[in-house]
C-alpha cells in the first residue's frame, strides 16, 4: 500500500510539473480532462465536510489546477454539482483510493457530467409549471367575487319581482298591515263546462299575493313575478258579504305558495273515476277578477279593502259574486282553542305557533293580522262594510304619524300604477300573464254568463 501511495504522488507531482511548463493545453490536457470529473466529484464534498483534514487534497489541487485551463465545461460543472449536492455524497466512499481514477476514468466521465444537467432543468421546469397555476387559480377567485358584489346592487332596487323605494315605504301609512295583488277565482261544478249562472258555481276563492310596503311599479313592469310567495283563501258559500247584516266564513286552503305551484295543484283541472257515475271531470278554476288590496288596521278592526283594475266594465259575473270597483271587509280571526259552528268546523286545526296563539289570548275572534294567514286551516270571517268606496279602511283614524299619507291615498296610487301597467301589456288578458297562464289558449275575460 505504501508503494501505491508513493507512486501516485509521483504521478501527480509530474503531472503538476507537466501542466506549468506547458503555455497552451495539449493532448495531456485532455487527460486532465477526463480525470477533472472524477476528481472533482471526489474531494469537493470532503471541502464541505472537513475543510480542515487535508489528507489527499493535493490530488484536488492539482485537478482543481488543471481544470481553471479547461475553458466552457470547467465553469459550468461546478455551478451545476453546487445544485445537487446529495447526488455526490455517495460516490466519496468509493473512490478514496486514487488508484482507480487512472485505470477507467472513461466510465466514471460518462455518468457524472452528463446525468448532472437533468437536475438543473428539473428544477426549473416546477417553477414554470407553478406559475400558470397561480394565474388560474386568480381568475376564479375574482369571478367568485363579481356575483357577491352585483348581487346587493340588484336588491337594492328591486324586491320580490317588483322596484321598491325608500321614499314610497316612509310615506305609506303605519296602519297598512300589508298591501299587494289580489286575484278572484271560481270554479264550475263537476261536468259544467259553461255556467250559466252562480248556481252553476261550486265555489269561489281569491288569492293574495303580498309586496313589500314599499313596492311601486311602472308601465315597464310587465306580468308580477309568478315565483312570489302567495295565499289560496277559499270561500265555500261562493258570494262575498255585501252589507253588514251578511257575514260569511272562510279559510284558507294553501299558504307560501308561488302562483305556478297553486296553478299546477290546485287551479288546474283533473279527471276522476266513480263506481256508479263513471269518469268525472273537474273543471279548471276561471279567473273573472283582479286587482290591488291593502289590509288595514283601526283601533276596534281590521279591515281588507280593494280596488279592482280588471276587468274595465264589471259585468254579471262580478257583480253576483259580491264585487264592485272598490270596497271592503270588516275581517276577523278565529281561535282555534273554541269549536266553530258545525257546518264550518275543519278536520284540522291550523298549526299556529305558541307566539301566534298568545296573541288570540282567550277571545273567540280576534282583529285579523296578516301573519295568521300563513298557516293552512286558519279560519277567518269576513263582514260586509262598503260598496263602491272603500269605508273606513281608507282612513287611519288619528292613529297615522305627519309625514304619512292615509291608507286610501296608497290603495289609489296602487291601483293607478297597476292600471297603467295593464294598459301597456295586453288589457283584461293581462290576468292571464300574472297568473302564469298563457292568454293564447283562453278567451277574452267574461264579464257575463253568455260569453
Amino acid at each position: 500500500m505504501m508503494a501505491t501511495r508513493t507512486s501516485s504522488r509521483h504521478a501527480a507531482q509530474k503531472a503538476k510539473e507537466a501542466i506549468s511548463n506547458s503555455a497552451e493545453p495539449t493532448g495531456k490536457t485532455t487527460k486532465g480532462t477526463k480525470r477533472k470529473g472524477p476528481t472533482e466529484e471526489a474531494p469537493h464534498p470532503k471541502k464541505e465536510k472537513t475543510e480542515d483534514i487535508k489528507p489527499d487534497e493535493e490530488k484536488a489541487e492539482k485537478a482543481s489546477s488543471a481544470s481553471v485551463d479547461a475553458p466552457v465545461p470547467g465553469t459550468e460543472e461546478p455551478a451545476k454539482k453546487e445544485n445537487a449536492p446529495e447526488e455526490e455524497v455517495a460516490p466519496v466512499e468509493k473512490e478514496e483510493p486514487p488508484v482507480d481514477q487512472e485505470k477507467a476514468p472513461a466510465k466514471k466521465h460518462e455518468p457524472p457530467v452528463e446525468k448532472e444537467e437533468p437536475p438543473a432543468q428539473i428544477e426549473e421546469a416546477p417553477v414554470k409549471a407553478e406559475q400558470p397555476s397561480e394565474e388560474r387559480q386568480q381568475p376564479k377567485e375574482q369571478t367568485k367575487e363579481q356575483p357577491a358584489e352585483t348581487a346587493p346592487e340588484k336588491s337594492q332596487g328591486i324586491e320580490g319581482g317588483l322596484h321598491k323605494s325608500e321614499e314610497r315605504e316612509n310615506v305609506v301609512s303605519s296602519n297598512i298591515l300589508e298591501k299587494g295583488f289580489i286575484y278572484f277565482f271560481f270554479r264550475p261544478r263537476v261536468n259544467v263546462e259553461d255556467p250559466q249562472s252562480i248556481g252553476d258555481v261550486a265555489r269561489s276563492f281569491f288569492v293574495l299575493r303580498p309586496t313589500v310596503l314599499g313596492a311601486e311599479f311602472d308601465q315597464a313592469q310587465g306580468p308580477v313575478d309568478k315565483d312570489a310567495s302567495c295565499r289560496l283563501m277559499m270561500l265555500p258559500k261562493k258570494k262575498f258579504p255585501t252589507s253588514p247584516k251578511e257575514r260569511d266564513m272562510g279559510f284558507v286552503e294553501k299558504a307560501g305558495q308561488s302562483m305556478q305551484s297553486l296553478h299546477e295543484k290546485f287551479i288546474a283541472g283533473s279527471t276522476y273515476q266513480t263506481a256508479t257515475r263513471g269518469e268525472r271531470h273537474i273543471e279548471e278554476a276561471r279567473p273573472y277578477a283582479e286587482g290591488v288590496y291593502a289590509i288595514t288596521s283601526t283601533p276596534r278592526a281590521s279591515h281588507l279593502a280593494y280596488i279592482l283594475t280588471i276587468p274595465v266594465e264589471l259585468g254579471d259575473i262580478q257583480e253576483d259574486f259580491g264585487l264592485r270597483e272598490r270596497g271592503s271587509w270588516i275581517v276577523q280571526s278565529k281561535n282555534p282553542k273554541f269549536a266553530g259552528p258545525p257546518i264550518a268546523q275543519l278536520p284540522k286545526d291550523p298549526e299556529f305557533p305558541p307566539s301566534v296563539l298568545a296573541k288570540f289570548e282567550d277571545l273567540r275572534w280576534v282583529p285579523l293580522q296578516p301573519e295568521f294567514l300563513d298557516y293552512p286551516n286558519s279560519q277567518f270571517l269576513m263582514i260586509g262594510e262598503a260598496q263602491n268606496h272603500l269605508g273606513k279602511a281608507a282612513s287611519s283614524e288619528g292613529s297615522k304619524q305627519a309625514h304619512e299619507e292615509e291608507p286610501g291615498q296608497e290603495l289609489e296610487k296602487l291601483e293607478d300604477e297597476n292600471e297603467h301597467r295593464v294598459d301597456a301589456l295586453q288589457g283584461d288578458e293581462t290576468i292571464y300573464e300574472d297568473l302564469g297562464f298563457h292568454a293564447k289558449n283562453y278567451p277574452k275575460l267574461p264579464t257575463t254568463w253568455n260569453a
